[in-house]
C-alpha cells in the first residue's frame, strides 16, 4: 500500500499508546521496519519501503492548555489546525504555519514563516512522551521552561523524521494571540529590524526579488508603523508556497539567506531562520562549498537526500533505536 511516499506492506492507525508500543515491540522480535507518520501531508526525502507504517492519527486528543503558563500537552495525533482553533477561545497561538499533526511538526521542524523572532519549532517544544525503537516509553522535558535537567530527547528528536522514536505526546510553549498579524511588501526589510517584526520572507521569480515583512501585535502599534513609514500592510498572512516537482533546502548563516536566494531563478528565504528553499537541482553543487543541501522532495534513489552524516547522530540512533527499526530517508 502507497501512503505519502512510503510504500507499506501493513498500515496501522493505533488508538492507545499500548498498541504503539505493541506494534514497536512485534517489530522487533519479527525483525520488521517501521515508519511512523500524521498525516503524510509532509513528506521529506526519498519514497521508503516499510513492513509497518504506523499513523498518528488517532492519538489526537488535547491533553491540557495552561493559560496562566502558556504551554499546551496534546497528543501527536492532533492535528496543527485542530490545536489553533482550541486554544484560540484562551487567547493563546502556537506562531507556526504547518498543515499536518504536532508529531509531523516537530519531527519535520521546518521553519516558520514568523522566521525572526520564532525561526523553528524545536524552539518551542517543552518536553514530550516518546516510544523508542526497543518499545520504551520515555517522559522527558517539563511544563516550565526552565527546565534543565537530563538529556534533552525530545529536542533530539526534533528533525529526525521519525528516524529515533516516536512521539506519543508533547508540550508546546505557546504566545499570548496577537491582536493582528499582518504583512507588507517592501524593498528594503532590514531597515525595519529595529521594530522587531515577526518574520522577514523573501521570495524570487525569474531573478526578481519580494520581500515580505510580517508583524504580529497591538493593532493599534501595526498602525502606527503604517503610518510613519508609509507602508501598506494587510491583515493575514502572504499566500506564498513553492510548487515544483524538485524542492531544495539550503542552510546558510543567519543574515546571508536573500543572498544564497539570488542565486536562483525561484525560491523562497526565511530570513532569521537561516534556510532557503528553491527549485533549482543545482543548488546541490553548494555542497561542494561547504553548504548543507537537503533535497526536500523529488529525491531520487541514487541522490543522496540529505547530503550529510554525523557520527553523533549515529551514537544516538544505537541507544533509542539499537535493532535499528525505524526508517526515515536519512543518509
Amino acid at each position: 500500500m502507497l501512503i505519502h511516499n512510503a510504500d507499506c506492506k501493513e498500515i496501522y492507525y493505533p488508538s492507545s499508546y499500548e498498541e504503539v508500543v505493541n506494534l514497536i515491540r512485534k517489530a522487533n522480535e519479527q525483525k520488521l521496519t517501521v515508519h511512523p507518520f500524521g498525516l503524510g501531508t509532509n513528506h521529506i526525502g526519498k519514497q521508503l519501503f516499510a513492513d509497518v507504517c504506523i499513523s498518528m492519527s488517532k492519538l489526537n486528543k488535547i491533553i491540557e492548555i495552561s493559560k496562566s503558563d502558556l504551554y499546551v500537552v496534546a497528543q501527536a495525533g492532533v492535528s496543527v489546525d485542530m490545536l489553533e482553533e482550541a486554544i484560540k477561545s484562551e487567547g493563546l497561538f502556537l506562531p507556526f504555519t504547518y498543515s499536518g499533526t504536532l508529531g509531523g511538526l516537530a519531527s519535520t521542524n521546518k521553519p516558520s514563516i514568523f522566521s525572526l523572532l520564532y525561526p523553528y519549532p524545536k524552539d518551542f517544544i517543552l518536553g514530550a512522551k516518546i516510544v523508542t525503537g526497543n518499545g520504551e516509553i520515555i517522559r522527558s522535558g517539563s511544563k516550565t521552561t526552565k527546565f534543565s535537567s537530563g538529556y534533552k530527547i525530545w529536542k533530539v528528536l526534533s528533525g529526525a523524521l521519525g528516524s529515533l522514536g516516536i512521539y506519543l505526546e508533547l508540550i508546546f510553549r505557546l504566545i499570548p494571540k496577537p491582536e493582528m498579524i499582518a504583512y507588507a511588501e517592501v524593498e528594503d526589510p532590514f531597515r525595519y529590524i529595529s521594530l522587531r517584526p515577526w518574520g522577514i520572507l523573501s521570495t524570487v521569480n525569474s531573478a526578481k526579488i519580494t520581500n515580505y515583512l510580517i508583524f504580529g501585535g497591538f493593532a493599534n502599534f501595526i498602525k502606527k508603523v503604517s503610518e510613519e513609514y508609509s507602508i501598506n500592510f494587510s491583515e493575514g498572512l502572504p499566500k506564498i508556497d513553492l510548487e515544483c516537482e524538485k524542492i531544495l533546502g539550503i542552510i546558510t548563516a543567519r543574515g546571508e539567506e536573500i543572498e544564497v536566494l539570488r542565486l536562483f531563478q525561484k525560491g523562497i528565504a526565511y530570513v532569521g531562520a537561516g534556510y532557503v528553499r528553491v527549485c533549482d537541482p543545482n543548488a546541490l553543487k553548494l555542497r561542494d562549498k561547504g553548504y548543507t543541501v537537503i533535497i526536500e522532495k523529488g529525491c531520487q534513489d541514487d541522490e543522496k537526500c540529505f547530503g550529510f552524516s554525523y557520527s553523533t547522530f549515529k551514537l544516538i540512533k544505537s541507544a533509542l533505536d539499537p535493532n535499528n527499526i525505524f526508517i526515515a530517508g536519512l543518509d
